[in-house]
Protein backbone atom coordinates (compact mmCIF):
# COMPACT_ATOMS: atom_id res chain seq x y z
CA UNK A 1 0.00 0.00 0.00
CA UNK A 2 3.04 2.63 0.30
CA UNK A 3 3.23 3.27 -3.48
CA UNK A 4 -1.09 4.24 -3.54
CA UNK A 5 -0.05 6.48 -0.15
CA UNK A 6 2.65 7.85 -1.85
CA UNK A 7 0.28 8.99 -4.99
CA UNK A 8 -2.16 9.81 -2.87
CA UNK A 9 0.39 12.83 -0.91
CA UNK A 10 1.39 13.73 -4.07
CA UNK A 11 -2.34 14.54 -5.04
CA UNK A 12 -2.68 16.61 -2.23
CA UNK A 13 0.58 18.61 -3.17
CA UNK A 14 -0.96 19.08 -6.72
CA UNK A 15 -4.06 20.30 -5.22
CA UNK A 16 -2.15 22.32 -3.06
CA UNK A 17 -0.92 23.99 -6.42
CA UNK A 18 -4.33 24.41 -8.56
CA UNK A 19 -4.55 21.71 -10.26
CA UNK A 20 -8.03 19.99 -10.92
CA UNK A 21 -9.52 17.02 -12.69
CA UNK A 22 -12.17 16.97 -14.62
CA UNK A 23 -13.42 19.48 -12.02
CA UNK A 24 -12.54 18.03 -9.07
CA UNK A 25 -9.94 18.78 -6.39
CA UNK A 26 -8.01 15.67 -6.21
CA UNK A 27 -6.37 16.51 -2.54
CA UNK A 28 -10.00 15.92 -1.23
CA UNK A 29 -10.57 13.19 -2.77
CA UNK A 30 -6.93 11.36 -1.74
CA UNK A 31 -7.74 12.78 1.93
CA UNK A 32 -11.03 9.93 2.49
CA UNK A 33 -8.66 7.14 1.20
CA UNK A 34 -5.94 7.65 3.80
CA UNK A 35 -8.74 8.29 6.12
CA UNK A 36 -10.29 4.68 5.10
CA UNK A 37 -6.14 3.51 5.14
CA UNK A 38 -6.20 5.15 8.88
CA UNK A 39 -9.39 3.12 9.93
CA UNK A 40 -7.66 -0.11 8.56
CA UNK A 41 -4.34 0.43 10.05
CA UNK A 42 -5.44 1.59 13.58
CA UNK A 43 -7.49 -1.32 13.60
CA UNK A 44 -4.58 -3.90 12.90
CA UNK A 45 -2.35 -1.94 15.28
CA UNK A 46 -5.16 -1.82 18.27
CA UNK A 47 -6.03 -6.27 17.73
CA UNK A 48 -2.27 -7.03 17.53
CA UNK A 49 -0.71 -4.97 20.13
CA UNK A 50 -2.85 -3.15 22.41
CA UNK A 51 -6.19 -4.96 23.00
CA UNK A 52 -6.75 -3.61 26.43
CA UNK A 53 -8.29 -0.90 28.02
CA UNK A 54 -4.69 -0.81 30.67
CA UNK A 55 -2.78 -0.04 26.92
CA UNK A 56 -4.92 2.65 25.45
CA UNK A 57 -1.91 4.95 26.46
CA UNK A 58 0.75 2.68 25.00
CA UNK A 59 -1.53 2.98 21.96
CA UNK A 60 -1.37 6.92 22.30
CA UNK A 61 2.36 6.68 22.99
CA UNK A 62 2.79 4.99 19.44
CA UNK A 63 0.95 7.38 17.78
CA UNK A 64 2.56 10.10 18.67
CA UNK A 65 5.67 8.86 18.17
CA UNK A 66 4.23 8.26 14.95
CA UNK A 67 3.20 11.49 14.20
CA UNK A 68 5.43 14.23 15.88
CA UNK A 69 8.90 13.58 14.48
CA UNK A 70 8.70 14.76 11.07
CA UNK A 71 5.62 17.11 11.93
CA UNK A 72 7.50 18.89 14.05
CA UNK A 73 10.89 19.10 12.08
CA UNK A 74 8.58 20.50 9.21
CA UNK A 75 6.39 22.31 11.25
CA UNK A 76 9.55 24.40 12.51
CA UNK A 77 10.92 24.36 9.29
CA UNK A 78 7.94 26.23 8.07
CA UNK A 79 8.49 28.53 10.58
CA UNK A 80 11.77 29.35 9.82
CA UNK A 81 10.65 29.77 6.06
CA UNK A 82 7.96 31.90 6.88
CA UNK A 83 9.89 34.28 9.31
CA UNK A 84 13.25 35.10 7.36
CA UNK A 85 12.06 34.80 3.84
CA UNK A 86 8.44 35.90 3.36
CA UNK A 87 7.82 38.95 6.31
CA UNK A 88 4.62 40.72 5.56
CA UNK A 89 2.72 38.10 4.14
CA UNK A 90 -0.77 36.31 5.40
CA UNK A 91 1.90 33.21 6.64
CA UNK A 92 4.12 35.69 8.45
CA UNK A 93 1.04 37.57 10.22
CA UNK A 94 -0.28 33.86 11.62
CA UNK A 95 3.32 33.32 12.98
CA UNK A 96 2.22 34.16 16.71
CA UNK A 97 3.30 32.76 19.94
CA UNK A 98 -0.29 31.66 20.45
CA UNK A 99 -0.81 30.04 17.10
CA UNK A 100 2.55 28.14 17.59
CA UNK A 101 1.77 27.20 20.96
CA UNK A 102 -1.69 25.76 19.68
CA UNK A 103 -0.44 23.96 16.74
CA UNK A 104 2.21 21.66 18.53
CA UNK A 105 -0.51 19.66 20.16
CA UNK A 106 -2.01 19.15 17.14
CA UNK A 107 -4.95 18.35 17.65
CA UNK A 108 -6.76 22.06 17.74
CA UNK A 109 -5.14 22.26 14.05
CA UNK A 110 -8.43 20.18 13.59
CA UNK A 111 -10.51 22.99 14.38
CA UNK A 112 -8.78 25.96 13.16
CA UNK A 113 -12.10 27.12 11.43
CA UNK A 114 -13.15 28.35 15.02
CA UNK A 115 -10.07 29.82 15.19
CA UNK A 116 -8.50 26.85 17.56
CA UNK A 117 -5.28 27.32 15.62
CA UNK A 118 -3.67 28.80 12.82
CA UNK A 119 -3.66 27.01 9.47
CA UNK A 120 -1.17 29.06 7.06
CA UNK A 121 2.19 27.85 8.86
CA UNK A 122 1.81 24.17 7.47
CA UNK A 123 -1.32 23.96 6.12
CA UNK A 124 -1.75 20.17 5.34
CA UNK A 125 -1.58 19.73 9.19
CA UNK A 126 -5.30 20.32 9.64
CA UNK A 127 -5.99 17.24 8.52
CA UNK A 128 -3.54 15.71 11.45
CA UNK A 129 -5.62 16.96 13.83
CA UNK A 130 -8.49 15.16 12.31
CA UNK A 131 -6.44 12.25 12.51
CA UNK A 132 -5.40 12.69 15.58
CA UNK A 133 -9.44 12.81 17.07
CA UNK A 134 -10.11 9.56 15.48
CA UNK A 135 -7.26 8.08 17.71
CA UNK A 136 -8.27 9.39 20.49
CA UNK A 137 -11.61 7.23 19.83
CA UNK A 138 -10.73 4.36 18.06
CA UNK A 139 -9.71 2.07 20.94
CA UNK A 140 -12.64 2.89 22.85
CA UNK A 141 -15.04 1.82 20.37
CA UNK A 142 -13.22 -1.37 19.17
CA UNK A 143 -12.59 -2.65 22.91
CA UNK A 144 -16.06 -2.00 24.03
CA UNK A 145 -17.98 -3.01 20.62
CA UNK A 146 -19.11 0.05 19.76
CA UNK A 147 -18.57 1.05 16.21
CA UNK A 148 -22.10 0.23 14.99
CA UNK A 149 -23.87 2.86 16.82
CA UNK A 150 -20.63 5.35 15.82
CA UNK A 151 -21.05 4.34 12.25
CA UNK A 152 -24.85 4.78 12.13
CA UNK A 153 -24.65 8.53 14.04
CA UNK A 154 -22.10 9.37 11.65
CA UNK A 155 -23.49 8.56 8.28
CA UNK A 156 -26.74 10.46 9.18
CA UNK A 157 -24.19 13.58 10.16
CA UNK A 158 -22.45 13.49 6.56
CA UNK A 159 -25.82 12.92 4.96
CA UNK A 160 -27.16 16.16 6.73
CA UNK A 161 -24.29 17.51 5.73
CA UNK A 162 -23.45 16.13 2.00
CA UNK A 163 -27.52 17.46 1.27
CA UNK A 164 -27.06 21.37 3.33
CA UNK A 165 -29.28 21.03 5.98
CA UNK A 166 -25.81 21.25 8.08
CA UNK A 167 -22.55 23.13 7.59
CA UNK A 168 -21.20 21.16 4.15
CA UNK A 169 -16.92 21.71 4.05
CA UNK A 170 -17.18 21.29 8.23
CA UNK A 171 -19.04 18.09 9.09
CA UNK A 172 -18.94 16.87 5.88
CA UNK A 173 -15.35 16.85 5.29
CA UNK A 174 -13.52 18.52 7.92
CA UNK A 175 -14.54 17.11 11.51
CA UNK A 176 -14.48 13.91 12.83
CA UNK A 177 -18.75 13.56 13.40
CA UNK A 178 -19.04 13.59 9.21
CA UNK A 179 -16.32 11.06 8.38
CA UNK A 180 -15.85 8.71 11.36
CA UNK A 181 -17.61 6.38 9.18
CA UNK A 182 -15.28 6.74 6.44
CA UNK A 183 -12.26 5.79 9.54
CA UNK A 184 -14.64 2.79 10.16
CA UNK A 185 -14.90 1.46 6.51
CA UNK A 186 -11.44 0.67 6.46
CA UNK A 187 -11.77 -0.58 10.17
CA UNK A 188 -14.40 -3.11 9.26
CA UNK A 189 -12.04 -3.88 6.21
CA UNK A 190 -9.63 -5.38 8.56
CA UNK A 191 -9.95 -9.23 8.66
CA UNK A 192 -13.33 -8.66 7.00
CA UNK A 193 -15.79 -10.86 7.49
CA UNK A 194 -19.10 -10.53 5.47
CA UNK A 195 -20.57 -8.02 7.74
CA UNK A 196 -17.81 -5.73 7.74
CA UNK A 197 -17.52 -6.12 3.53
CA UNK A 198 -20.68 -5.62 3.69
CA UNK A 199 -21.41 -2.47 5.72
CA UNK A 200 -17.64 -1.25 3.95
CA UNK A 201 -18.85 -2.40 0.19
CA UNK A 202 -22.28 -0.73 0.86
CA UNK A 203 -21.21 2.54 1.35
CA UNK A 204 -18.72 2.45 -0.97
CA UNK A 205 -22.11 1.76 -3.65
CA UNK A 206 -23.97 4.34 -1.59
CA UNK A 207 -21.19 7.13 -1.94
CA UNK A 208 -20.88 6.19 -6.00
CA UNK A 209 -24.78 6.69 -6.07
CA UNK A 210 -24.43 10.01 -4.22
CA UNK A 211 -21.78 11.24 -6.45
CA UNK A 212 -23.55 10.33 -9.73
CA UNK A 213 -26.69 11.85 -8.40
CA UNK A 214 -24.26 15.08 -7.58
CA UNK A 215 -22.97 15.65 -10.94
CA UNK A 216 -25.76 14.76 -12.73
CA UNK A 217 -27.11 17.77 -10.95
CA UNK A 218 -29.82 15.80 -8.86
CA UNK A 219 -28.52 16.81 -5.38
CA UNK A 220 -26.81 20.28 -5.21
CA UNK A 221 -23.34 20.50 -5.24
CA UNK A 222 -21.77 21.68 -2.03
CA UNK A 223 -18.34 22.29 -0.94
CA UNK A 224 -16.80 18.72 -1.16
CA UNK A 225 -19.47 16.86 -1.26
CA UNK A 226 -18.67 15.43 -4.62
CA UNK A 227 -15.09 14.80 -4.22
CA UNK A 228 -15.41 13.46 -0.48
CA UNK A 229 -18.60 10.91 -2.17
CA UNK A 230 -15.77 9.99 -5.13
CA UNK A 231 -13.20 9.54 -2.43
CA UNK A 232 -15.09 6.95 -1.07
CA UNK A 233 -16.49 4.94 -3.66
CA UNK A 234 -12.90 4.71 -5.19
CA UNK A 235 -10.97 4.46 -1.70
CA UNK A 236 -13.15 1.64 0.24
CA UNK A 237 -12.17 -1.20 -2.88
CA UNK A 238 -8.82 0.19 -4.01
CA UNK A 239 -7.90 -0.30 0.37
CA UNK A 240 -9.53 -3.67 -0.23
CA UNK A 241 -7.99 -4.83 -3.14
CA UNK A 242 -4.37 -3.37 -1.61
CA UNK A 243 -4.58 -5.20 1.54
CA UNK A 244 -4.30 -8.70 -0.54
CA UNK A 245 -1.01 -7.72 -2.11
CA UNK A 246 2.37 -9.29 -0.60
CA UNK A 247 5.52 -7.42 1.37
CA UNK A 248 7.48 -5.42 -0.97
CA UNK A 249 10.70 -3.22 -0.06
CA UNK A 250 10.34 -0.69 -3.07
CA UNK A 251 6.34 -0.55 -1.96
CA UNK A 252 7.60 -0.17 1.65
CA UNK A 253 10.00 2.54 1.04
CA UNK A 254 7.46 4.80 -1.22
CA UNK A 255 4.74 4.42 1.98
CA UNK A 256 7.96 5.48 4.02
CA UNK A 257 8.62 9.02 2.21
CA UNK A 258 4.64 9.58 1.77
CA UNK A 259 4.50 11.36 4.95
CA UNK A 260 7.16 13.71 4.85
CA UNK A 261 5.72 14.71 1.09
CA UNK A 262 2.45 14.90 2.98
CA UNK A 263 3.89 17.60 5.29
CA UNK A 264 7.10 19.21 3.31
CA UNK A 265 5.18 20.21 -0.14
CA UNK A 266 4.26 23.47 0.94
CA UNK A 267 7.46 23.96 2.98
CA UNK A 268 8.92 24.10 -0.93
CA UNK A 269 6.03 26.01 -2.34
CA UNK A 270 7.22 28.86 0.48
CA UNK A 271 10.60 28.50 -0.59
CA UNK A 272 9.62 29.17 -3.93
CA UNK A 273 7.71 31.86 -3.43
CA UNK A 274 10.66 33.78 -1.78
CA UNK A 275 12.51 34.19 -4.35
CA UNK A 276 10.73 34.98 -7.44
CA UNK A 277 6.89 34.80 -7.82
CA UNK A 278 6.00 31.05 -9.15
CA UNK A 279 3.08 30.06 -11.48
CA UNK A 280 2.44 26.61 -11.13
CA UNK A 281 3.25 25.44 -14.71
CA UNK A 282 4.27 21.86 -15.29
CA UNK A 283 8.19 22.26 -14.70
CA UNK A 284 7.69 24.45 -11.56
CA UNK A 285 4.47 21.98 -10.16
CA UNK A 286 7.62 18.96 -11.08
CA UNK A 287 10.67 20.99 -9.59
CA UNK A 288 7.86 20.71 -6.14
CA UNK A 289 7.45 17.28 -6.23
CA UNK A 290 11.45 16.35 -6.38
CA UNK A 291 11.90 18.50 -4.18
CA UNK A 292 9.31 16.78 -1.63
CA UNK A 293 10.42 13.39 -2.55
CA UNK A 294 14.37 14.75 -1.77
CA UNK A 295 13.52 16.13 1.74
CA UNK A 296 11.24 13.88 2.81
CA UNK A 297 13.82 10.92 1.90
CA UNK A 298 16.19 12.71 4.18
CA UNK A 299 13.87 13.55 6.89
CA UNK A 300 12.10 9.91 6.92
CA UNK A 301 15.96 8.31 7.70
CA UNK A 302 17.61 11.15 9.75
CA UNK A 303 13.76 12.12 12.07
CA UNK A 304 11.55 9.31 11.11
CA UNK A 305 13.63 5.99 11.70
CA UNK A 306 15.34 6.61 15.44
CA UNK A 307 11.40 7.00 16.61
CA UNK A 308 10.40 4.03 14.62
CA UNK A 309 12.54 1.81 16.54
CA UNK A 310 10.97 3.14 19.98
CA UNK A 311 7.90 2.25 18.37
CA UNK A 312 8.45 -1.19 17.69
CA UNK A 313 9.88 -1.53 20.66
CA UNK A 314 6.42 -0.08 22.58
CA UNK A 315 4.53 -2.89 20.24
CA UNK A 316 6.70 -5.77 21.14
CA UNK A 317 6.24 -4.65 25.22
CA UNK A 318 2.93 -4.57 24.42
CA UNK A 319 2.46 -7.81 23.10
CA UNK A 320 5.01 -9.33 25.43
CA UNK A 321 3.28 -7.97 28.31
CA UNK A 322 -0.20 -9.99 26.87
CA UNK A 323 1.42 -13.05 26.24
CA UNK A 324 2.85 -12.99 29.94
CA UNK A 325 -1.20 -11.95 31.10
CA UNK A 326 -2.47 -14.71 29.50
CA UNK A 327 -0.04 -17.10 30.88
CA UNK A 328 -0.70 -16.37 34.01
CA UNK A 329 -4.46 -16.56 33.91
CA UNK A 330 -3.93 -19.88 32.58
Amino acid sequence: MGAYRLLLAVLVAVSHMGKTFMGLNPGVVAVISFLIISGFVMTSLIERSYRAPAKIGLFYLDRALRLYPQFLFYFAASCAVIYFLLPGTPQAAELTLRNIAASLPIVPLGFYMFGAAGVEILPPAWSLGLEMCFYLVIPFLILYRARGVAFALSVAVFLAACLGFINTDLYGYRLLPGVLFMFLCGSYLYQARAKGLMIAGGSAVAAALIFVAIMAGWIERRPFNAEVTAGLALGVPAVYLLTKLGFHRIDEFLGNISYGVFLNHFVVMYLLRAFWPVAYDAPIVASVLALSLLFSGVSYYCVERPALKLRHGLRAGARHGAVQGREVAA
